[in-house]
């Protein structure tokens, strides 16, 4: 069984810098108890954020 923990998306995302964004976004791909679905929402909100999604 694949433990995964809920993924908590900051509600102030575009409001950070690009590059704190991107960290963000390497720290939930490297994290193994994020589930694949959870990776999609935060791309998704990742490129919400920087104008792109």
């Amino acid at each position: 069984m694949n433990d995964t923990c809920p993924l908590e998306i900051p509600s102030d995302l575009g409001r950070w810098h690009p590059n704190e964004i991107t960290g963000w976004l390497s720290t939930v791909e490297d994290d193994e108890t994020i589930s694949d679905a959870d990776f999609d929402r935060a791309r998704q909100a990742v490129g919400d954020a920087l104008g792109i999604g």
